[in-house]
């Protein structure tokens, strides 16, 4: 048994890389603005990092689920593994976020924010893909049917 379709780690990847822009851009603008204000910068960008890896690791638990969820043909089974697998995300998410906050004392807020930088994700998704797949796409070669040298 395969944990993940080729598709579905494809979105997985881009994706991931949209929570890491989301979280880079966030973690510059920090690095510029906040010794303006005499905010200390060093626990806002471990809350940064914090929340992207949480949000990355609640990314694939998703996409584990929901493929195991498909797999199974039962819609009352997958709807019951859907609902009880999204609420420990969301009782391990918390209990992350409290943990890290009390141990290694990041900033909670950045933290929050950063987890936001799933929704960045999946906002960035179909343009990342654009990108990636112009990369591996082959070149026309000139002449093709879109170029307009018939025309001439």
């Amino acid at each position: 048994m395969e944990w993940l379709s080729r598709s579905t780690k494809n979105l997985l990847f881009e994706m991931s890389v949209g929570i890491v822009l989301y979280n880079l851009l966030l973690g510059v603008l920090a690095w510029v603005f906040l010794p303006r204000f005499s905010y200390p910068v060093i626990p806002v960008l471990g809350g940064l990092l914090a929340g992207m890896v949480g949000a990355v690791l609640m990314l694939i638990h998703m996409a584990v689920t929901t493929e195991r969820a498909l797999e199974s043909q039962n819609e009352s089974y997958a709807s019951k593994t859907t609902i009880v697998h999204s609420m420990i995300r969301k009782v391990v998410l918390v209990a992350a976020l409290f943990c890290c906050w009390r141990v290694f004392r990041v900033d909670l807020l950045a933290m929050v924010i950063g987890a936001m930088g799933m929704k960045a994700g999946a906002y960035l998704q179909p343009l990342i893909h654009k990108i990636i797949a112009r990369e591996e796409e082959p070149h026309i070669a000139a002449g093709g049917e879109d170029s307009k040298t018939e025309e001439l």
